[in-house]
């Protein structure tokens, strides 16, 4: 029988590690509130950067990928990269379309209201 006294830590990552990531992710979430709140022209690319730190400390340490082997972290770092090329073949997709009908030509006018 295996007993744990109130001064071990169990294995893994320690108590304070959680804490500070929690932090950290407390601080990102208050920082992608306060970015929508203002808008500037690289708004989007900020807002999505923290996104992605705090998917990345999601992953690493409350999924426990730090603890896995390197052929799962290869395996998450393979199912991101296939997930942004379709999104950003959508992306293309969606840009490159051309359905919408061409702005129509104004009809000649009677030369009352030339420039």
């Amino acid at each position: 029988m295996v007993t744990h006294r109130a001064s071990e830590e169990p294995e893994g990552i320690p108590l304070r590690t959680y804490a500070g990531t929690y932090l950290v992710l407390l601080v990102l979430a208050t920082a992608s509130l306060l970015l929508s709140r203002i808008h500037f022209a690289g708004g989007l690319a900020v807002a999505l950067a923290i996104a992605v730190l705090k998917a990345a400390a999601v992953l690493w340490f409350f999924m426990h990928l730090v603890e896995q082997s390197s052929s799962s972290r290869f395996a998450v770092l393979l199912a991101v990269a296939l997930m942004a090329i379709l999104a950003g073949l959508t992306i293309a997709d969606v840009a490159t379309r051309h359905t919408f009908p061409q702005r129509a030509e104004p009809m000649p006018s009677s030369g009352f209201y030339q420039r």
